[in-house]
């Protein structure tokens, strides 16, 4: 015995019982696979968008830094009643300094390396405060998000997550039922509608869209929902099927009996006495496959006392910081040489002349 979905064409041959299963339709589709590399972890945690605005950011700051050097250059040199020792000094004392020290200062905060302005003057150091304070915002928010980040686990996208996916033409994403079985019946009877273009994608392949048995839907898939997920997990030890695009309206089951059927007030009443004591739900709960650690509907499951294993930082989370570094290794050894090369050539030329 099993529960029907109602139908029209069921209702007009089949007299419904009071339904006692609510049920969402679903999809049962492959896992998405882990992502193993995640070289671009070190750009992840902040949007594209932020990465431009700190680029912006630095920019301003390096130009207001440069524009006030001029401004109190200028301002100095206008005092004429000053010897040219003096303006020196001053020039000296007020300057933050050559524009390579600006552009250093920029990149070692950024990189919560630190650095030092000699200058004292309030404007600049206002600039440079609020430099520093953005500094060190942007780095507490970008270290807590790629910690979290690296330490996740991260799969490809889900091949659909609504039926209007599955519904597509555009995506090359082929629909399998269960032969003559109520979701089978409900798609390829529909004349309108998301379930109508279903139903076209299961007429456009109508050799390998149907299976005879749960099991062939599972090996055709790729390797009733949960209870496949379960036999699936018990016999492969992997979570190779998941469940999305569950429908956010419940369907309405029940048994059906014959027109004018003397016993449909009877089953009537007892499913609807059934249903009032809580006995539907509790059986439904007991018998329901679990299907962890594959698929959980809900985040803490109290059937499940023990306790979640931490995972372990590895080499492959840090990939992405080990791509940085052995570019920067890279880059540092290749000015080195460059820098090796143009002082030695120099030499080479002072000994000639």
């Amino acid at each position: 015995m099993t529960a029907m979905f109602q139908t029209s064409e069921r209702l007009r041959s089949l007299e419904m019982v009071h339904p006692w299963l609510y049920m969402p339709g679903a999809f049962l589709i492959p896992t998405p696979e882990d992502i193993k590399n995640n070289v671009d972890a070190v750009i992840k945690p902040f949007q594209f968008w932020v990465w431009m605005g700190l680029l912006v950011a630095s920019v301003a700051i390096i130009i207001t830094v440069l524009g006030f050097n001029r401004i109190l250059k200028i301002k100095i040199l206008c005092i004429g009643n000053q010897n040219e020792e003096t303006n020196n000094q001053r020039l000296q004392h007020h300057q933050v300094g050559v524009r390579e020290n600006i552009f250093t200062y920029i990149i070692t905060t950024l990189l919560n390396q630190g650095g030092y302005i000699s200058c004292k003057i309030t404007p600049i150091r206002l600039v440079i405060g609020s430099w520093c304070l953005l500094t060190l915002v942007l780095l507490n928010v970008y270290n807590g998000v790629l910690i979290s980040y690296v330490t996740a686990t991260h799969r490809e996208p889900a091949l659909i997550n609504s039926i209007d996916d599955a519904a597509s033409a555009s995506n090359n994403i082929r629909v399998i039922v269960n032969k003559g079985q109520g979701i089978d019946m409900l798609f390829s009877t529909a004349t309108t509608g998301l379930y109508k273009a279903i139903g076209d994608k299961l007429r456009a392949y109508p050799t390998m869209s149907r299976c005879n048995t749960t099991q062939q839907c599972v090996d055709l898939v790729v390797t009733v929902l949960k209870a496949a997920i379960k036999d699936d997990y018990k016999k492969t030890r992997q979570c190779k099927i998941t469940i999305t695009a569950m429908d956010t309206s419940s369907r309405a089951g029940g048994w059906g009996l014959a027109k004018r059927s003397p016993y449909l007030e009877n089953f009537n009443q007892g499913i609807s006495e059934l249903s009032e004591i809580g006995l539907i739900s509790l059986w439904m709960k007991q018998f329901e496959p679990n299907t962890k650690p594959c698929y959980s509907e809900n985040i803490k499951d109290s059937r499940d006392g023990k306790t979640e294993t931490r995972q372990r930082l590895s080499l492959t989370n840090l990939m992405g910081a080990f791509a940085v570094l052995a570019v920067g290794y890279l880059l540092s050894s290749l000015i080195f040489l460059a820098e090796m090369t143009i002082s030695h050539w120099k030499a080479n030329s002072v000994i000639v002349v």
